[in-house]
């Protein structure tokens, strides 16, 4: 073998390390930046809802909260828990699930959630057609929950969970979905 072909050889066995290390940063990079983008986008639904007064509820509350039709001085608040694997479905499985999943708002007023993540990983209530997407992270926190137009749109949770089950809880309302309905 000549030196030119060792040569050759040594580049493309350093080469390919390389690349592999570069596409690893850029992974590992990847994931820094969407949960730096998750943190904020959580920060920025507390400071909003925290600036505002609000209005306690009941936490045995039905799931589908009933939310004043006419405009309030205070947005209301609706005390949320999620939990992983506690609500049995048809299936005869457990799966992860949010206490209320029906909302009902007039739309241009702000609703207050107050989510207790039980849950170990975040979750969502997300609906694109309502401008929504709400990252609930472990522990308490409050969020603002704002629909601009009347109508009622389906949610539901786009961050991978009800794992078990193959993420069946996020498919079906109820569970890790449901519908937000602006009067």
């Amino acid at each position: 073998m000549t030196d030119q072909e060792r040569f050759d050889q040594e580049v493309a066995k350093k080469g390919k390390v390389v690349l592999q290390a570069l596409a690893g940063l850029g992974i590992f990079g990847a994931l820094l930046i969407s949960i730096v983008a998750l943190n904020n986008s959580s920060e920025k639904h507390e400071a909003s809802a925290e600036a505002k007064p609000a209005v306690t509820r009941a936490a045995n509350a039905t799931p589908a909260a009933a939310t004043t039709t006419k405009p309030a001085a205070n947005p209301k608040v609706v005390d949320v828990t999620i939990a992983g694997g506690v609500k049995l479905g048809p299936d005869g499985k457990k799966h992860d699930t949010y206490s209320v999943t029906d909302f009902n708002v007039t739309a241009g007023q702000p609703v207050t959630l107050k989510i207790d993540n039980t849950d170990d990983a975040p979750h969502s209530i997300s609906s694109p057609a309502a401008g929504v997407n709400i990252i609930a992270t472990p522990g308490t926190h409050t969020y603002s929950l704002l629909i601009a137009k009347a109508g009622k749109y389906q949610w539901y949770c786009m961050l991978p969970c009800d794992s078990d089950a193959g993420g069946w809880a996020m498919q079906h309302p109820g569970y890790m979905s449901g519908y937000i309905t602006a009067t």
